[in-house]
C-alpha cells in the first residue's frame, strides 16, 4: 500500500512538473530561421525591397499601429547596413519583405475571398500579401500558422521570385503599439540567424 501512495505522489509530481514547464514556455520568445537548399546568403550584399509599394491601401483594424511599418522597414535597413549590406535600386542580390502575424477573423479565413497574392495580413486587412513562392523550403509556415505578433522577415530570389531565407521571432510583440526601440531589438535578433 505504501508504494502505490509514493508511486502515486511521484506521478502527481511529475504531472505538476510537466504541466508547469508548458505554463512557463508558453510566453518565451523563439527566434529561428530556415534557409532553402542551395541558397549561400553569405554570398549576399544588395538588397532592395520586394515590394516597396503595397498593392492595396493599408487597412489598419482598432489597436494597429500604422507606425510600426516604417519602424519594421528602417530597422531592417539598420541592421543590414552594420552586416555590409548595400540598398541598390537595379540588380539587387535578394529582396526582401517582412510581416506580422495577427489573428484571422473567422469571417475572413476564406481563401475564396482572395485572389492570387492575397489574403489576410498586419496592416492589410483589406486583403494584401505577399505573392512569392516558398519553393518547398524545409520548415516552411505560412504567415496565419505563426503565433500572433511573431515578427517575420523574408529574403526572396529576385530571379525565380522564391524564398530563400527566412528569420522569425515568435511572440515578438505583444501587442502593436511598440516602442522603435522594441523593434529595432527584435530585428537585431533576427538577423543574426542569418
Amino acid at each position: 500500500m505504501r508504494i502505490y501512495r509514493l508511486l502515486n505522489t511521484a506521478a502527481t509530481i511529475v504531472c505538476v512538473l510537466l504541466l508547469s514547464a508548458c505554463v512557463v514556455t508558453s510566453g518565451i520568445k523563439n527566434t529561428s530561421a530556415i534557409v532553402a537548399p542551395g541558397a549561400n546568403t553569405k554570398l549576399y550584399r544588395t538588397y532592395n525591397w520586394y515590394q516597396p509599394a503595397p498593392a492595396a491601401p493599408a487597412a489598419y483594424d482598432k489597436g494597429y499601429k500604422a507606425d510600426l511599418h516604417e519602424d519594421v522597414t528602417q530597422a531592417i535597413e539598420a541592421e543590414l547596413q552594420k552586416k555590409g549590406y548595400r540598398k541598390v535600386n537595379d540588380n539587387p542580390d535578394v529582396l526582401l519583405a517582412y510581416d506580422i502575424s495577427v489573428p484571422v477573423p473567422l469571417e475572413k479565413d476564406n481563401p475564396e475571398n482572395f485572389a492570387t497574392g492575397f489574403g489576410y495580413s498586419y496592416g492589410y486587412m483589406s486583403g494584401y500579401r505577399y505573392d512569392y513562392t516558398d519553393a518547398g523550403l524545409p520548415g516552411y509556415r505560412a504567415v496565419d500558422l505563426f503565433k500572433s505578433g511573431t515578427l517575420i522577415i523574408d529574403m526572396i530570389s529576385p530571379s525565380t521570385k522564391q524564398l530563400v531565407w527566412r528569420g522569425w521571432t515568435e511572440g515578438a510583440f505583444n501587442n502593436f503599439s511598440v516602442s522603435s526601440g522594441k523593434v529595432q531589438e527584435e530585428v537585431s535578433e533576427i538577423l543574426t540567424k542569418l
